[in-house]
């Protein structure tokens, strides 16, 4: 994955752009560069990210081997000592440009083979105890297997994270900058299609 990009509209985007608050990332900055809802489109102005754009979002769609995803939200982030996140939702990723974090991906197959849950009952199963455990104050020293996930420290700039139908918690240390992306499910509705189609008909 080319990262330099990326690099670009971060320092970019924090120099430049005012800070904004994202309930997701409570107590961080964040930049929303991006963000797509059946009724509207939010893009935003900066040169370098209407430059840019479409050169990013190839290169998401490429490392997450979806080359027709829809890309729903795009958000830079810088976190401070205070920030805590929201568990990161399935068909969601995570890129870490600088500072450390810590990331555990919990895994719903052991619901659904011990337990007889359907996969969404299992799924949402995950996200509960990702929501319990959004506090964790030391994440590397939690028996993470004993939830039935995997935790492991951050690499930065080396591979994004993107647990497909998994959900994660992610733990960024002061100062960690990263992104942050949804892609629709591929099996969602497009929404850009249904943007267009709205759109043709309040045109009528």
């Amino acid at each position: 994955m080319n990262y330099h990009p990326f690099y670009e509209i971060a320092d970019e985007a924090i120099r430049y752009m005012n800070a904004e608050n994202d309930w997701r990332f409570i107590h961080a900055d964040s930049y929303c560069m991006y963000n797509l809802l059946p009724s509207q489109r939010m893009n935003a102005s900066l040169p370098m990210w209407r430059e840019k754009q479409e050169t990013l979002f190839g290169e998401i769609r490429k490392q997450i081997n979806l080359p027709n995803a829809v890309i729903s939200n795009f958000t830079i982030v810088k976190a401070s000592k205070y920030t805590i996140c929201h568990t990161i939702r399935k068909h969601s990723g995570i890129i870490t440009l600088s500072g450390e974090a810590y990331a555990a991906i919990r895994s719903w197959d052991t619901y659904v083979e011990k337990h007889d849950m359907t996969e969404e009952e299992a799924y949402d199963r995950t996200h509960e105890m990702g929501d319990r455990s959004m506090h964790v104050h030391e994440p590397s020293l939690v028996r993470w297997s004993e939830m039935k996930a995997f935790g492991f420290d951050v690499a930065v700039g080396e591979k994004p994270l993107f647990p497909g139908d998994r959900c994660m918690n992610f733990y960024p240390k002061e100062g960690a900058i990263f992104i942050y992306y949804r892609v629709n499910p591929p099996d969602a509705p497009n929404l850009i299609k249904k943007r267009k189609m709205n759109i043709e008909r309040e045109q009528l």
